[in-house]
């Protein structure tokens, strides 16, 4: 195998002891490391870049001289200077040391400093990751191009997952996983405001009429199998989520929960989970969303919520509060509904009216996900399931602690973009994408999807006759505890190829 080199010469610095400081020294010789490194790594490109000229293939590649490229690096930036090369077949520049580096066309950043800088901007405002950045390396780089590589690097990982949902959606993912199915799976779901940038528009328009505020609205996701300690010794009060994911994005509520159903097949395959329960703050594209994408999982209204409706419309009846809150934990929903009915005969104003109609609405159209696990009929699986409730200090992480501080505000794509950057970091996949899913291709295929036919679920084997295997409903839902249905689950557990 062919080598090249890399020799870093001894060095030797002189410093004063009459004002010396530990400071004094840890920065000299990080100056004196990141000058030797940067040099070190101009002499390794220049030998490259000489053995790829001696073995080019001849009368393939026309030499046109040297070029010189200006790099960013966590050493600092550099100078180098490469061969060009004029392919007498197709008449294009090539240069062959950025072709064997891996280096992409127009990129004059190193992926391990975009990477740094790109963390720290997830974490921090653009402009406090350029002092960050610089204190780092030592050298400055404006906010807005840090900006930029935050957009160029998101517009590769959307592309890249809806690639990974589209190959899901169609069957075609071909990688096969050894995971244990879990027993119990939990999906919960809401929804996060934030501010949306505001265009620069004439002064005079200002004065004539005042602007309302305009808000964007990012749905998140998260999906676990259970809780577990976080850490191994002391009181193990602390919990964390197990085999968690997350999912964020922006607009149509019915396909984020298509592709959060999609993705949740390729974490924990959900369509296995026998014990599924889907959690959110009841919004219509939450509770339409579980009907048509996650069949047979069990809705659990978030009890935050419900709670915090109940105080806002009772706001001047703290008596009522208690007996409405105590009813709905004793299961007595009618019960609570005719108490709200009492309070909206004789209501302290209009203002009071509207929201106790609000209430009993919201009551209504969610009774099914109110206290659903005391009607699990399995009483090993009552006793493990927990409520929902995680989605929250997960939007307190993700979204408000970067997207809502003050005097922020966003615009769709950068929102997005940094979004996407802070999921990846959460789910445990940024490092994997630096180290190569960011320089593989997925093709989308816009072909319409196929109706799947019966032959298409027949299990065959030799000497038997097809046989199509379906889900049936009953086995899970509101009946699933009737004795009909546990005969039909004996049944349907008997070995028909025997």
């Amino acid at each position: 195998m062919e080598t090249i080199a890399i020799t870093f010469p001894q060095v030797k610095v002189n410093l004063g002891l009459e004002n010396a400081t530990f400071d004094t020294i840890e920065n000299t010789v990080f100056e004196t490391v990141q000058h030797i490194g940067r040099k070190a790594i101009e002499k390794a490109l220049f030998d490259i870049d000489t053995i790829l000229k001696e073995k080019r293939p001849k009368g393939v590649l026309e030499n046109t001289g040297k070029r010189e490229k200006y790099f960013l690096t966590r050493l600092g930036d550099i100078r180098y200077k490469r061969s060009r090369y004029r392919d007498k077949a197709t008449g294009k520049p090539r240069y062959l040391l950025e072709e064997k580096l891996g280096i992409a066309k127009n990129q004059r950043i190193s992926l391990s400093r975009a990477k740094i800088e790109i963390s720290i901007a997830s974490m921090v405002p653009y402009r406090e990751t350029k002092r960050v950045s610089e204190l780092l390396t030592g050298y400055r780089r404006s906010h807005e191009s840090i900006r930029q590589s935050v957009l160029k690097e998101a517009k590769k990982i959307i592309a890249y997952q809806e690639g990974a949902i589209n190959k899901i959606k169609r069957l075609e993912d071909e990688e096969e996983s050894e995971r244990i199915i879990p027993e119990i799976a939990y999906i919960e779901t809401d929804e996060a405001y934030i501010r949306l940038q505001r265009r620069k528009k004439r002064k005079k328009q200002v004065r004539q009429r005042k602007r309302k505020r305009r808000s964007l609205a990012i749905k998140m996701g998260i999906g676990y199998t259970g809780r577990e300690s976080r850490y191994g010794s002391g009181r193990k009060i602390a919990q964390r989520l197990t085999e968690k994911f997350v999912y964020v994005s922006m607009g149509n509520g019915r396909r984020f929960m298509e592709n959060l159903s999609l993705i949740a097949e390729k974490k924990v395959t959900l369509s296995a989970v026998k014990n599924i329960f889907v959690g959110g703050d009841g919004d219509q594209w939450i509770t339409r969303g579980i009907e048509d994408f996650f069949p047979g999982a069990k809705y659990l209204l978030c009890l935050f919520h419900l709670y915090r409706n109940i105080k806002r419309a009772l706001c001047y009846r703290k008596d009522e509060q208690k007996i409405v809150k105590r009813l709905i934990r004793d299961d007595k929903i009618d019960e609570a509904l005719s108490v709200i009915e009492e309070m909206m005969s004789n209501p302290r104003d209009e203002k009071e009216k509207e929201a106790l109609e609000g209430l009993c609405y919201y009551i209504r159209e969610n009774r099914r996900g109110i206290n659903v696990i005391q009607h699990i009929a399995e009483k090993e699986i009552r006793e493990k399931v927990k409520g929902a409730g995680a989605i929250e200090p997960n939007i307190d992480k993700i979204i408000a602690h970067r997207f809502k501080k003050r005097g922020m505000s966003w615009s769709v794509r950068g929102a997005l973009s940094l979004l996407k950057v802070k999921e990846s970091i959460v789910n445990g996949e940024w490092e994997e994408w630096w180290d190569g899913k960011r320089d593989e291709k997925i093709d989308i295929n816009l072909e319409p999807l196929k109706r799947l036919s019966a032959k298409d679920f027949w299990k065959k084997e030799k000497g038997t006759v097809p046989l199509v295997e379906a889900t049936i409903p009953a086995l899970r839902g509101p009946d699933q505890g009737e004795p009909w249905v546990k005969v039909l689950r004996e049944l349907q557990s008997i070995d028909y190829y025997k």
